[in-house]
């Protein structure tokens, strides 16, 4: 299990500003994406990303409900 929260720029491209990831392997996927986020990558660079299944990271890329929607964000399933 994991928890991830990923915080963007409002308006514009949406760039990724910061990235809250923990699971067991947290330090291995956060530097995994640190280039991209330090290159200006945004949300919709990090949803249309290929990752290796199984892990954790793949969870990144299927971040989809913002804060704002007011809708429940708990994964409830693959």
């Amino acid at each position: 299990m994991c928890y991830i929260k990923v915080v963007c720029e409002r308006d514009g491209g949406q760039r990724i500003l910061v990235l809250h990831f923990t699971s067991s392997n947290a330090g291995e996927v956060t530097q995994g994406f640190a280039m991209g986020f330090q290159c200006g990558a945004t949300l919709t660079h990090l949803t249309e990303t290929v990752v290796i299944h199984p892990t954790c990271a793949e969870e990144l890329t299927k971040v989809n409900v913002s804060k704002r929607s007011g809708l429940d964000a708990t994964v409830t399933g693959c």
